[in-house]
């Protein structure tokens, strides 16, 4: 008998055979076997239980008594079905009796060769009156289910309901044919990005997210379509198409295409796929993107491009914001406004500010402004606020759009706590039962208020759900600010009652109930997979490219770091790479790299692995893949833990020279001259050509400031060389405070995707200003220390401001990797006095006075007394981890 894998391997013979029709006779029907459990389908496990010939003979020897007898002798039906709609199934019916009679003849799915009434129906219609030895072939509409996919059987059943009296009922059925059913694809243009406003007759890049929201995967095509009027249709301007597009399903793909800009005045922009209904969907009248308004002139256009703020804060708190404004016409935008409201529904309701408006300046095309400012929530209801900003708000200055000056984020105001576990690290992964084990478990207060205890769990399951398990441990904690804090958790195993591998989970709550929590869904959380008993477990816990853009066949440096978590030293191992294709690294083997050996290592031993990659010769995106032991040579605890994936790493030919390093002024003034020094290597296998270098300064949350009127250019490299290359630009901006200067590699229009371009870049922070700007940039401290004992701080602190300063330098313990210097512990304090551009390092005295058997972080902060800070966002660091012991 068959095997489930041979009649699926039969499936996909007809799946990639020749469209046409199947009849029984063109292939021998094998012997019927059970299939698997189809949605909505009946299997019947029993074999085709029909007497053999002699005895239906036999049979109607008996019965000869003027009965019709119905026989289906033949089926025909397509090879493949690519619609849901019907299709035509060619049934021949005779009557093999000594009388004439009618009957029903109906047609059914089956996930096996053999027809019965309990299959599916797909359609059915009455034969007709036959006369005795007549026969008809009937042709029936079928109906097939969306639920239909892969291949059946189709055949066909006279009398189904045996209403009719015959000579024999075990003729009424044939074996079914086989028909494979295309599960349907679905088209969707999600989301369309391009600009705004562009100049008469220049060139502009659009951008639309297709995605296969069906269930079958289809090839397609992509038009761009240019009209005057809002109604999109054949006549309108198709500037540009893409064919050929596969589309998994499930899965989406950027389309970028190139557009031109008409005549001046309003034009209307979408994207259509599949727009000759080339291929037959689910649904068929979603292809069309949205229709976007397209301004062609020189006009500004204001938008309120970002908008962040703390999900929750105090009636009477400072509700910090960071708002960005940009430009994004093509004329320059004169001064304006930005307004800010606290909005309410259910009742609708308006909040009080301290701060409800803010003047920004000018803005030239393509400029944004960002800064960071307190609003100041005067005494409003504790209650979901909605905080909207709006850019133009009475319309005073024209622009090409006045439906996109607002933005909003959602705030909670009111005293309430919200915690959550985003971290589960237990120290070793083999547990032995009846032995203790100590997981650090890091806990989150996001909230507007700290609370004042928590309890924090430890449970041990095979389940992945993260609320369920056996608690093995239990920890209280005192008072947990706005903050986190890595918590160790000391557990027992139990004695009996795990399997071999269990996973690590911990959870929190309010030791002390005080109004409950707005969210509980995070407040348990899955860690890793352990396993019971003495073993080695090889981890591999990271792959780091060194470069996120290469040429095909490029040579790529990255390190991976590999970890025993297990109790006994593993044998020598072999780390493989790969890379693997992104955003499906499912449907590919990958590319395989180098193959690394890992020595022994002793039980919580790491090391760390340096190896050079050959990026894939196909261009696109690609993920460097580390996997661990990958012919299972190793007896492990856990073997689910053995692989690392990495970022994304670009394969292209825009440029196969890379930016390794900027070194530019780390604080200019406003509008000053300076030089930038960027190095540019080529690491591809070829000579590289020499190509466009361009300097650009950006906001911290990466939108455009200004882009330097002078450029560079990065010269020819052969293999392996590198030049440095001076760029020259001015700080031109329009509010003082913190920016990233881009180095930037080619040709904008030669790019397709932002991931491209943000890899073919290389940045560096710099301030444009004229105030104080101290950073720290090191801080270290012993591995243990004692509770009470002095200890020294390793600090170093920078001058990165325009002139000499003094400044103060604070020495913390953190209770995690973020200083809140608000909330965490100081422990020393000192001062310093540096001219421009210089560093110091300082050894600061330090007293642990915190609580013993925790984890700390060495932390510092430097201020300049009263004198404002230009960059708030370096004036404070954690450092090395601390543990300190009674």
């Amino acid at each position: 008998m068959p095997s489930r894998i041979a009649w699926g391997l039969l499936g996909l013979v007809f799946q990639l055979a020749p469209d046409g029709w199947v009849s029984r006779t063109a292939l021998a029907a094998p012997q019927r076997v059970s299939g698997g459990a189809t949605s909505g389908l009946p299997v019947r496990g029993e074999v085709c239980n029909r007497p053999p010939p002699a005895a239906r003979e036999t049979t109607r020897a008996a019965r000869a008594d003027d009965l019709p007898d119905f026989a289906i002798t033949d089926v025909e039906a397509p090879s493949r079905v690519y619609w849901r709609g019907p299709f035509e199934v060619a049934v021949t019916v005779c009557n093999q009796g000594s009388r004439a009679g009618s009957t029903d003849v109906s047609v059914f799915a089956s996930r096996d060769p053999c027809i019965a009434k309990e299959d599916a129906l797909l359609g059915s219609v009455p034969s007709g009156w036959l006369s005795a030895g007549a026969c008809e072939s009937l042709s029936i509409a079928a109906q097939k289910d969306a639920s239909h996919s892969g291949t059946w059987f189709v055949g066909a059943l006279a009398d189904p309901e045996e209403q009719v009296k015959e000579v024999s009922e075990e003729n009424n059925s044939v074996e079914g044919v086989p028909v494979t059913f295309d599960s349907l694809p679905d088209f969707v243009v999600e989301s369309v990005t391009m600009p705004a406003v562009v100049l008469p007759d220049t060139h502009f890049q659009a951008s639309a997210l297709v995605c296969n929201r069906g269930r079958g995967d289809e090839v397609t095509s992509v038009r761009f379509y240019q009209s005057p009027d809002a109604h999109i249709d054949a006549e309108d301007v198709v500037p540009n198409y893409l064919e050929g597009l596969l589309l998994r399903a499930g899965r989406c793909e950027r389309a970028v295409f190139d557009g031109w800009g008409l005549q001046p005045g309003t034009w209307y922009v979408a994207f259509m796929a599949d727009p000759l209904n080339e291929r037959p969907e689910d649904v068929e009248n979603n292809n069309l993107s949205p229709v976007t308004t397209l301004k062609v002139g020189s006009i500004p256009d204001y938008v309120v491009a970002a908008l962040k703020a703390p999900a929750m804060e105090l009636s009477n708190g400072n509700l910090p914001v960071r708002t960005t404004v940009c430009n994004q016409g093509t004329a320059p935008g004169a001064a304006t406004q930005v307004r800010f409201q606290l909005r309410a529904s259910a009742p609708s309701a308006e909040g009080v500010l301290s701060v409800s408006s803010r003047s920004i300046p000018a803005l030239a095309p393509r400029q944004c402004a960002e800064w960071e400012e307190s609003l100041g929530s005067l005494g409003n209801a504790a209650r979901s606020w909605r905080l909207v900003a709006t850019v133009n708000p009475v319309g005073a200055q024209t622009e090409a759009h006045f439906d996109n000056n607002d933005k909003s984020v959602d705030v909670v105001l009111g005293t309430l706590a919200d915690l959550s576990v985003t971290r589960v690290s237990p120290l070793t992964h083999a547990l032995a039962p009846g032995d203790f084990f100590t997981t650090e478990v890091t806990v989150c207060n996001t909230g507007s208020t700290s609370v004042p205890a928590v309890a924090v769990h430890v449970a041990l399951s095979d389940e992945p759900d993260p609320w369920v398990g056996i608690r093995v441990g239990t920890r209280s904690f005192g008072a947990l600010g706005k903050g986190c804090a890595v918590l160790p958790v000391v557990a027992t195993v139990p004695t009996q009652g795990l399997p071999d591998t269990v996973y690590v989970k911990a959870s929190v709550e309010l030791a002390v109930p005080q109004g409950g929590e707005p969210h509980l869904e995070n407040n348990a959380l899955l860690g890793p997979e352990v396993g019971m008993g003495p073993g080695a477990d090889l981890v591999v816990t990271r792959i780091e490219p060194h470069g996120r853009v290469t040429w095909p066949g490029g040579a790529l440096p990255a390190s991976v770091s590999v970890c025993n978590r297990g109790s006994v030293q593993t044998p020598r191992a072999f780390i493989q790479t790969l890379f693997l294709p992104e955003p499906d690294p499912d449907d590919s083997p990958g590319i395989v790299g180098p193959r690394l050996t890992v020595a022994p290592l002793a039980p919580g031993a790491c090391v760390a692995l340096e190896t050079v990659m050959t990026a894939p010769l196909g261009e696109g995106a690609w993920r460097p893949v580390a996997w661990g032991d990958s012919t299972n040579t190793i007896s492990e605890l856990v073997e689910s833990n053995n692989d690392a994936v990495g970022e994304v790493v670009q394969v292209t030919k825009i440029s196969g020279l890379v930016i390794t390093d900027l070194q530019a002024p780390t604080m200019v003034r406003l509008n000053d001259f300076f030089v930038a020094t960027a190095t540019v290597c080529n690491r591809s296998p070829v000579s590289q050509p020499g190509t466009r270098l361009a300097l650009a300064l950006r906001t911290e949350d990466d939108f455009p400031v200004s882009v330097l009127s002078e450029y560079g250019g990065a010269p020819g490299l052969a293999q392996g060389e590198c030049a440095q290359v001076p760029l020259y630009g001015a700080a031109d901006v329009p509010l003082e405070g913190p920016y990233r200067l881009v180095a930037q590699l080619g040709d904008p229009w030669g790019v397709r995707s932002s991931e491209q371009w943000n890899a073919l870049a290389f940045s560096v922070p710099m301030a444009v200003g004229n105030q104080n700007d101290f950073a720290v940039t090191a801080v270290s401290a012993p591995g243990v220390i004692q509770r009470g004992i002095s200890y020294s701080t390793t600090v170093t602190v920078c001058n990165r401001g325009l002139g000499i300063g003094t400044a103060s330098v604070r020495a913390y313990l953190s209770r995690d990797e973020h200083l809140e210097p608000s909330g965490d512990v100081r422990v020393a304090q000192t001062s310093v006095t540096l001219v421009r551009g210089q560093c110091r390092t300082l050894s600061v005295s330090s007293l642990a006075s915190v609580s013993s058997g925790d984890v700390w972080f060495a932390g510092a902060h430097v201020t300049a007394g009263s004198m404002p800070d230009l960059v708030p966002a370096n004036d404070g660091r954690v450092g090395s981890r601390v543990v300190v012991t009674p």
